[in-house]
């Protein structure tokens, strides 16, 4: 039979049994290993039974469900570990007592008792007469403010009121599991990490809400020249890794999923630092709170989305350009036009609209049949794509008609680019063995600083190709008014 333990424990021992196992615990692979180090030394440095640890799987509102997860025992006869009745077990709450102490341990309160003292029920009969346990002292282990296991101290051979020091002590090497079980945490996500990024090419990254600080990690925090490092960054310098133009949307959306807190975070944004290419991943992450509830961290990764862009950038595209003449089709002109109107109105800009008609090209498809009418149709775009600059948008409406946005160009530029277009038709031999030509009409409107609609710019450049087609077709017209301030 093991020697009974004296009386008090000696306080320099379990210091030391307890100094001992930090070391160990300190270590990145300290779990399990350095938790059954743990659990020796306190054991053999408090002369007890057993020292073992309950982990809280689920903790329902009338049930919780424990396994037997760690032991040290004096000897075989005190030993538990693998027994049926501790593996995955369910108790219920119908006994008050029980209730309480599982509310007691859920606020992280320990607990010493004499189970001779209890009043007779399953609880008293389950560690009396099935366990023989004459005291015992239990410390919940939390983590991240939960409650995530138990840490007991069971004397079968005599009844032992524990001290507020030895407790104390005790505490601490509660604490000393609770880091060590963080650090196995922390290990498990790095691995789980390290196949997520070696799955998808992610980077890490975490923001501190209450700093307003965080860091990132690989290509978020690449530098060009040097190697891939971790970054410690200001949110101010965090935004400055995201190209200019989507930094506004991404901060909008944040915020609005920091205070709304449900489901993940999910933004595409494209990355700053990868030179004249732009370089796109979408930003996956998740909102953490302190324990009254309030968020503190967001974090996540950046996943590389390069290859989904650009079979994004394709497909919108196809959808977006007209087969045909590769001008955009209407729909994309509906969109453009919104969008230099806007600038236009943004920058004090005047901004102009071409609409443009192949004369009589009814005709030409009737004599000579529609793969001519094609023909025709994709010569008269590349010559319109000739005249075009720079952010200039040529677009097919439909039939024969088209329109050319020009942002940037008052009245006079327009006409002009408009007559160097008609010129160029004119004089061009489609098809030089039949002699066949073509001629174009065209209407030209302007609005100066953005100060009309979209609606009004096209019918104004409406009207004019209609009295270009009155006047005798071949020739442009300037909408008679533009609005100006």
């Amino acid at each position: 039979m093991p020697p009974i333990r004296p009386t008090p424990v000696d306080p320099t021992d379990l210091l030391t049994a307890i100094a001992r196992s930090a070391e160990r615990l300190s270590q990145r692979d300290s779990w399990p290993e350095g938790v059954n180090t743990l659990l020796a030394e306190l054991g053999q440095s408090t002369g007890i039974s057993r020292v073992w640890i309950f982990q809280t799987v689920e903790l329902g509102p009338t049930h919780i469900v424990q396994d037997y997860v760690f032991e040290w025992a004096a000897s075989p006869e005190y030993a538990q570990m693998g027994m049926s009745c501790f593996s995955m077990f369910t108790k219920d709450f119908e006994l008050p007592e029980y209730r309480a102490l599982i509310e007691s341990r859920r606020r992280g309160e320990h607990q010493s008792m004499m189970p001779d003292e209890l009043p007779p029920s399953w609880l008293r009969t389950h560690l009396v007469d099935e366990q023989h346990i004459q005291s015992m002292l239990t410390i919940p282990i939390m983590v991240d403010g939960l409650w995530w296991g138990t840490l007991g101290f069971d004397d079968c051979q005599r009844e032992y009121r524990w001290s507020k020091p030895e407790i104390a002590l005790l505490r601490t090497a509660s604490a000393l599991i609770t880091n060590a079980i963080l650090r196995d945490q922390l290990s498990a996500r790095d691995k789980q990490f390290e196949i997520l990024k070696a799955l998808t090419d992610s980077s890490a990254w975490q923001i501190d809400l209450k700093t307003a600080r965080g860091w990132v990690t690989g290509k978020l925090a690449k530098i060009p020249g040097q190697p891939p490092a971790e970054r410690n960054l200001n949110i101010l310098s965090l935004c400055r890794l995201i190209h200019p133009e989507d930094v506004r949307r991404l901060v909008k959306a944040a915020r609005q999923y920091v205070a709304d807190g449900e489901g993940t975070f999910r933004h595409d944004v494209r990355l700053r630092h990868h030179g004249p290419r732009q370089h796109w991943v979408e930003i996956i992450g998740s909102v953490s709170s302190d324990m009254k509830g309030r968020p503190e961290q967001l974090a996540g990764i950046a996943v590389d989305i390069q290859h989904r862009k650009r079979q994004e950038i394709i497909l919108r595209r196809m959808a977006e350009t007209d087969p045909l003449t590769g001008a955009v089709n209407r729909r994309a002109f509906d969109d453009h036009l919104d969008f230099h109107l806007s600038k236009a109105q943004r920058k004090d800009r005047p901004l102009s609209l071409l609409m443009l008609d192949l004369d009589r090209f009814k005709a030409i498809n009737d004599a000579w049949g529609h793969p001519t009418g094609d023909m025709v149709l994709k010569k008269f775009a590349d010559i319109c794509r000739t005249n075009l600059r720079d952010g200039d948008v040529l677009a097919r409406m439909g039939g024969e008609e088209f329109a050319l946005l020009l942002p940037g160009a008052n009245a006079q530029a327009a006409c002009a680019a408009g007559e160097r277009i008609r010129c160029m038709l004119e004089a061009t031999q489609l098809d030089s063995c039949r002699g066949l030509q073509a001629t174009v009409s065209i209407g030209c409107a302007t609005c100066l600083c953005g100060s009309s609609t979209g609606h009004e710019l096209v019918a104004d450049a409406d009207m004019a190709l209609y009295k270009a087609k009155r006047a005798g077709r071949n020739r442009l017209i300037a909408a008679s008014s533009h609005v100006e301030h």
